[in-house]
Formats: C-alpha cells, sequence, structure tokens
C-alpha cells in the first residue's frame, strides 16, 4: 500500500504547481517538512542514518516541481504530469536501488505511512465544521425564495450533531460506556462527502489560491482518499495506537471546529437565516466575527479538548511509528527487534490490542511457551483481548491445564459478555471435562453464529448421550444431517438422507470425512448413490495432509471396502495401515483377525491376533480364544487368557493334563476351523457328526456359503432345511437362496445381503461364477490367483492350476500343487487333477 501513498503524494506535487506563487512556496515548505517525517533516511544510503534519502526526495521531486512553477508555468498539465509523476518514479526506483536497509521495499512503505498520517491529519482538521456547515448550505438552498424559519431546524440538527461529537469524543477518551455508538469510521466518510458540498460553494463564490476549480476539488479528494488509505492500513495492520490517533483528531475536530462554526453562524447570519437569501454567497465574508477568527477559535477548542485528553495523541503518534516498525522487523524475518518494539509500543501505549499478542506469537514461534504464556497473562491483566484470552486458554489446554483454561475464558465473557469465539471454546472445554450441562449452558448465551451453536449443541448432546431436542433434530443443512447421522449410530435418532454429490459443503475435508465416517458406520445406510472411494482417494491426494487425518481417511476406506464386501483388498490394506500407522499396528492387526475369523479362516486369524498380542493389544475377549485355539495356535490362547485374564468360552473345559475336553460345540469349531481345505466327500460326514440341530444349522449355513459348488441339488436342499431352522431359532436370515440363485445364473450382481461381486475370495461358489463370466483367461487367472491368496478350497486351487497351463504357466501351475499337496494327500490330489484337468 506504500505505493498508493507514494502515488497519491506525486499527484498533489503535480497540483501543487498549478497554485499562485506564495501558495506554491507554502505548498513546497509543507513537502520538505512531510518528507523530514516519511522516514526515507531509514533505508541507510551511504551508511546508517545519513540524509541523502532526503537529498534525493528534493531532488526527484522538489526540483522538478519548483523549475515548473517558478520557470516554465506555461506547461500544460499533461506535461507537467508525466515530469513529476516520471521523476517520482524514477525517484523511488533509485532510493530502493541504493538503499543498504534489508526489505528496503517494505522498509519504505511501512514508513511513509507517518507521514501520510499526518496528512490525513490535516484534511481530517480542514473538515472539521463540514457537517455543520453543509447542513446549514442545505437548508438554505432548500429555503431559497420560501422564508420558513430553517433556523431551528439549524438549530436542532447541529445541536444533535455535536452531541453526538461529544460523545464521540468521551468514547475516544474512554469516558462513554453507557451505549454503543455509531464507529467513527462511518462518520468520517459521511462527513468526508458532506464536506465535496461545502468545498463547492467555498470555491464557486471565494477567491481561491488557484485558478480552476477543479484543482481545489482534486485537493480535497486526494485528502480524502489518503484518509481512508491510513485508516484501511491501520485497521489491516491492527496498529490500535493509530487507529485511535485518528479517532481522537477526528472527535477534536468535529466538536471544536464544529460548535465555532454553528457560533459562527448564529453570530453572523441570524438576522437573515430565515429570509430565503442566498446566504452561500456571503457565508464566509461576514459584517464581523470574519472566517478566520472562527478558524481561529476552533484551533483554541482543539487544544483544550487535547488537553482535557492529556495530549494522549502524542503517545499515540509515536506509538504508531513504533508498531509500524516492529511490523517491518516481524515481517522481515527478525523476531528479536520485534518483540522489544511491540513490547516498547504497549508499555507506552496499554490500550494497544494486538503488540503482546504478536510478542506472544513470536516467542511461540522460537519455542519458548512460558514465555509467550506469561506475556499473554500479562495481556489479561492489563489489556484483556478476545484473541489473547483465546491463545491463552488454548495453551493452557494443551498443557492439560484445564481449569486454568476455564477460569481466563469465564473472565473474559465477563469483559465480552456473550462473545461467540469465547463462548464456543469455553463450552468445547466443559465438553472435554466431561461437564455436558455446562458445556451446553454457555453454547445457549452464543451471540449470534446460530447454525454453529445448534451444530456444536448436538455434537455435546450426542456426544454425552443427552436426549436431542427438536431445535437440534429439526436443524437444516448437510453438517447437521451428519451429527443426526452420529446420534443415529448411537441410537439417540432415527434419520436416513440421501447424498448430493455436488453439495459445496463436500469440498471442505472436515465436513467430507464427517460424512464419509458416520455414513459408512450406520447400520440402516447402503454405499450406493455416491461414490465414496473417489471421495476417499481425492482427499488422500492432499501432499501436505497431516499424518492423523490421512490415518482417518484410510481408516474410513477400510470401513468402505468392507461394507462393499470388498474383503480381499480390505485385507491387504490393513496390512499396509499396520505398517504405515506402527502405533497403532496391534489394533490392525486385530481388525483383520475379526474379518478373517468372520470368513471363517481360523489360522490366519490366530496369525493376526498373535500379532496384535505382540503389538500391545490388549482387547482380547473370551470370543477370540477358539479361533487362537483352533487355528493351531493353542499357546499364544493360553498365554493370553493368563496374561489378560480372559476366560475360554463355557464350552471349551480342560482337564488337569491341559486336554481340552470333546463336545459338540468343540467339534463344530473343529470342523468349521478346516472347512476351506476340506474336499466335498468330507462335507456331509462332518454334518452328521454334530448332534445339536443349531450347531447343524451354523455349519449347513458355512458350507452353502463357501462350499455348496461341491453339493448336489438335493444336498443343497436339504442344507437349507437345516439352514432355515437355525433362522427360526435365532430371528436371523441369511438370504442363502438368493446367493445360491445368484451362483446358478452366474450373475455377478450382489443382492442385499450378500458381499458380492466375486470380491469376497473366501465365497468359492461366487468366485468361481465370476471367473466364469470372464471372456478373457489371463484375467480369469487374476482373479483366481488373488483368492487362492487366501482361499485353500480344492476346487479352486485345481481350477488356478488348470488356467496357470492355459496361459502357459506351467511352472507356477507345478508349484501350485506342490502347495496343495500341503493339506491334500497325494491320491485326492490325483483324483482333482484327473477329474478337473
Amino acid at each position: 500500500m506504500g505505493i498508493s501513498v507514494w502515488a497519491l503524494l506525486l499527484f498533489f506535487i503535480v497540483l501543487i504547481t498549478l497554485l499562485k506563487r506564495q501558495a506554491f512556496l507554502i505548498g513546497a515548505g509543507l513537502l520538505i517538512l512531510l518528507l523530514s517525517i516519511s522516514g526515507v533516511n531509514s533505508l541507510n544510503i551511504g551508511g546508517v542514518g545519513t540524509n541523502y534519502a532526503m537529498a534525493i526526495c528534493l531532488l526527484f521531486l522538489l526540483a522538478p516541481a519548483a523549475i515548473v512553477r517558478l520557470f516554465f508555468n506555461y506547461l500544460s498539465l499533461r506535461f507537467r504530469m508525466t515530469l513529476i509523476i516520471g521523476m517520482g518514479i524514477l525517484g523511488l526506483a533509485v532510493l530502493i536501488y541504493f538503499a543498504q536497509a534489508p526489505s528496503p521495499t517494505y522498509l519504505f512503505s511501512e514508513n511513509i505511512f507517518l507521514m501520510a498520517l499526518v496528512m490525513a491529519s490535516g484534511f481530517i482538521l480542514y473538515t472539521g465544521h463540514a457537517f455543520v456547515s453543509g447542513t446549514y448550505l442545505v437548508l438554505s438552498k432548500l429555503n431559497r425564495d420560501i422564508g420558513i424559519k430553517i433556523g431551528w431546524h439549524f438549530a436542532i440538527i447541529s445541536t444533535l450533531f455535536l452531541g453526538l461529537m461529544a460523545l464521540v469524543f468521551l468514547e475516544a477518551t474512554g469516558d462513554w460506556i453507557m451505549w454503543p455508538l455509531p464507529p467513527f469510521q462511518i462518520l468520517l466518510v459521511l462527513i468526508g462527502v458532506i464536506g465535496f458540498l461545502d468545498i463547492h460553494f467555498k470555491i464557486k463564490y471565494y477567491h481561491q489560491t488557484f485558478s480552476e476549480a477543479w484543482i481545489g476539488k482534486a485537493f480535497y479528494l486526494g485528502g480524502f482518499a489518503i484518509s481512508l488509505l491510513v485508516l484501511f492500513k491501520a485497521e489491516l495492520s491492527g496498529n490500535t495506537p493509530m487507529v485511535d490517533f485518528l479517532h481522537h483528531v477526528f472527535a477534536y475536530s468535529q466538536l471544536g471546529f464544529g460548535l465555532l462554526f454553528a457560533l459562527y453562524i448564529w453570530v453572523n447570519f441570524s438576522a437573515i437565516i430565515n429570509s430565503g437569501n442566498a446566504i452561500e454567497k456571503i457565508m464566509y465574508n461576514p459584517p464581523f466575527f470574519p472566517y478566520f477568527h472562527m478558524r481561529l477559535g476552533g484551533t483554541i477548542a482543539v487544544l483544550i479538548l487535547m488537553v482535557y485528553a492529556q495530549g494522549i495523541i502524542a503517545i499515540q503518534f509515536s506509538t504508531s511509528s513504533t508498531q509500524l516498525s516492529a511490523d517491518y522487523y516481524y515481517t522481515t524475518k527478525r523476531p528479536v527487534e520485534a518483540s522489544v518494539l511491540y513490547e516498547n509500543a504497549f508499555d507506552r501505549y496499554r490500550a494497544n490490542d494486538k503488540a503482546l499478542y504478536a510478542v506472544s506469537n513470536i516467542y511461540l514461534e522460537q519455542n519458548q511457551p512460558t514465555l509467550a504464556l506469561k506475556t499473554l497473562e500479562r495481556s489479561f491483566e492489563q489489556n484483556p483481548q478476545v484473541t489473547d484470552i483465546l491463545l491463552l486458554s488454548w495453551l493452557l489446554e494443551k498443557w492439560s491445564r484445564s481449569n486454568e483454561s476455564v477460569f481466563y475464558l469465564e473472565e473474559g465473557l465477563k469483559y465480552y459478555p456473550e462473545n461467540p469465539y469465547l463462548a464456543n471454546n469455553l463450552a468445547l472445554i466443559y465438553h472435554r471435562m466431561n461437564l455436558p450441562k455446562e458445556a451446553l449452558t454457555t453454547l445457549d448465551k452464543m451471540d449470534g453464529f446460530k447454525e454453529v451453536r445448534i451444530l456444536n449443541a448436538t455434537g455435546v448432546m450426542i456426544a454425552h448421550e443427552v436426549p436431542l431436542k427438536d431445535e437440534n433434530n429439526l436443524a437444516q443443512g448437510l453438517k447437521n444431517k451428519i451429527n443426526l447421522l452420529a446420534a443415529d449410530n448411537k441410537g439417540l435418532a432415527t434419520t436416513h438422507f440421501d447424498i448430493d454429490p455436488n453439495s459445496e459443503d463436500l469440498e471442505n475435508d472436515v465436513i467430507g470425512r464427517s460424512l464419509i465416517r458416520n455414513y459408512l458406520t450406520n447400520s440402516r445406510e447402503g454405499t450406493s448413490g455416491f461414490d465414496f472411494g473417489a471421495q476417499i482417494d481425492s482427499m488422500l491426494m492432499n501432499e501436505d495432509l497431516p499424518l492423523s487425518i490421512e490415518q482417518n481417511l484410510k481408516e474410513s476406506g477400510l470401513i468402505f471396502k468392507y461394507k462393499t464386501g470388498d474383503i480381499k483388498l480390505l485385507l491387504e490394506h490393513l496390512n499396509g495401515m499396520a505398517f504405515r500407522f506402527s502405533q497403532d499396528a496391534g489394533f490392525y492387526h486385530a481388525f483383520a483377525g475379526w474379518v478373517l475369523s468372520e470368513q471363517g479362516d481360523f489360522e490366519k486369524a490366530a496369525i493376526e491376533w498373535k500379532q496384535a498380542s505382540f503389538k500391545d493389544y490388549s482387547m482380547f475377549t473370551p470370543s477370540h480364544l477358539p479361533y487362537l485355539y483352533f487355528g493351531k495356535m493353542e499357546e499364544e490362547a493360553v498365554f493370553i487368557s493368563g496374561t489378560q485374564k480372559v476366560n475360554f468360552p463355557d464350552w471349551m473345559k480342560f482337564d488337569s493334563s491341559g486336554e481340552l475336553l470333546s463336545n459338540d460345540t468343540v467339534q463344530l469349531y473343529k470342523t468349521l476351523a478346516t472347512l476351506p481345505g476340506m474336499l466335498g466327500k468330507e462335507l456331509l460326514p462332518s454334518l452328521d457328526s454334530l448332534e445339536n440341530n443349531v450347531n447343524k444349522g451354523i455349519l449347513a449355513k458355512e458350507i452353502l456359503q463357501k462350499k455348496s459348488h461341491w453339493l448336489s441339488e438335493e444336498e443343497i436342499k436339504s442344507m437349507l432345511m437345516l439352514v432355515e431352522n437355525y433362522e427360526k431359532a435365532t430371528g436371523q436370515n441369511f438370504y442363502l437362496e438368493n446367493f445360491l440363485q445368484a451362483v446358478k445364473l452366474g450373475s455377478d450382481e450382489a443382492t442385499e445381503k450378500n458381499e458380492g461381486e466375486g470380491l469376497n475370495p473366501y465365497l468359492t461358489p461366487l468366485v468361481l461364477a465370476k471367473v466364469n463370466q470372464l471372456k478373457d483367461d489371463e484375467k480369469r487367472y487374476e482373479m483366481l490367483q488373488g483368492a487362492c491368496q487366501f482361499n485353500k478350497d480344492p476346487i479352486l486351487w485345481v481350477t488356478l492350476v488348470r488356467y496357470c497351463r492355459i496361459i502357459g504357466l506351467d511352472q507356477y501351475a507345478s508349484a501350485n500343487l506342490r502347495l496343495m499337496g500341503e493339506w491334500i494327500s497325494q491320491d485326492d490330489l490325483t483324483e482333482l487333477q484327473l477329474k478337473f484337468l
């Protein structure tokens, strides 16, 4: 923004050359004064603190203007602008080129705003009576040739305005806190606009130091522009002393000059104020109490107000300069100098909202959290600010000092009642401290941000299992629907909704992750209608993704793969997750073991759970032990039972020598453990060996899902009857008829409860049906190869051997036959080859 100030300065220099001789000389003197406070010598041209920079400015700015005005005053405006602006740009380039200070462009940009602040103050003082005079001009215009009594209107309006300015003055000095007033920034803009009306008539009817009216108006508009620019810079950079300086100057000028101008009107024109004459023609040439005296009186009034305010504007002005320098040092990565200057700025002017916050951030960047904490505590004691309190509470919460964090937030709400940021953070800490009642009460006190309040209140209610209110259930938007899904998952609500893939909210990673996790973990929601896999992959493509978020997304991907029945890819990714996130490897091995146990693969499940125990997984239950025991990990099962104090199920009894006593359930588990590698001739005898009808139903279900390709139609019907009795006894429905129909028709469409599409390598009948659909032999081989990595079914393996030979991989065919010999006798293997090869 410094270049904008420089451009406006060049604009003013062009205008100065258009003034009359005496006015030009005064303008040249003011230019020298402004350049002397512009900080150009801080560029250190030729050495520290030398005056070469000032000399360059005079050479490239003042010299061309003086030559043009004094010797070539006949030159056109276009030539003047070209020359002076060109020389100004060249002069700036010379200053930057020869500067020895670090980052000279930024240094110049910061320091020049001190000069701009002086220019803005001059403009504000000049417009001190703009509202009063503008109001008088408008009323006199409306009263032209009418003769109504505008004196009363003027008296009421001017009195109300001066009363408002008195309150603005008291607000600036800190003596008015009863009710909020309009921001002085808005009033400044309003008065700047009204002042243009005043300057229009003043130029039109009175002698000026320039020859054309547009010059005076250009001066006014330039001053207005630079005032707005300085105000914008101060607000943007958080330079509170600069904002307060402008606030005070504005209050002084409007109250001092406005009051004197109102008296000026009444003293000089009270006799003709209601006459309807063109008063604007004589307004600045009264018979007594001249305009000059009014200005002098206004200046004295301003000085009186400054004294009343204890000359605070001097401190504000110098502190503004200090903070501009501190911003420069901070931006140019010199934190030590910056912190010293920020602290100095705060010590000199305590009503400084940014200084200590900036110092605390510098300490945090330097890894000095203790100093940052002390700085924020000092800020809270001497000048409490919302941002400082939030950072202070965050640091305390980070160090597990929740009670202190709560104290500062509660005290902060006393300074800033109903502040939404303080209330929201306090509610969050109450939630973490397991205080839902206090959290909800605090959220109810939030001012504004209704949507955020409802969303967070819903989240607290769900987390602490508090019944939801109508306000929470009826709230609109995708975010609330995600909350209601979470409530549904916890049994607090019942909801269902479709996902709009084009929703803008999904572009927010937090919302996308929350939606995916809650939707996938909801038992009533499927996965159709929205490509969760693509959404997760898209989020994972972010190179700057934090490790915790990457883990969260990949876990959602695991859930997605499980719900879509992609067991093969799920197990592969679980192994990758255990390696990638080693701190949670025990959980991922346990998860993989659970998936494998659900598929009836006792041996692999036992291996995974053994790995989980090595990785300090400690959430074993009695249901884990049979899979370990019958998965050929008897010693590990006994070890886990003893070390983690987990009892074996009641049906697993051991004699004094440690041998497992046989019973019908033991026989069932022995059969289930060997089922994946069984031949067809072994299936019915194993079923007949069971006595309990429930156990028979369990085994029949497993055989139909994984071994129905070995069975005849009559055998399948017989087993379906056993499963039907089991379903009636337990109230379950396995949809086995639909599954068998899909296999029979060679369909690749999964039914409602089928884990289908051939993605589950343990569902051998469906895998073989999928293989038969494929036309390409190599693709058939790839699918069989993938399934055989998990499944030991002999027909599946011998089919793989056949396609190995078909595509010319005879070595792989022989190797697979040798592997089959590990769990199939040689005679049975020979019989399989004769039948299928």
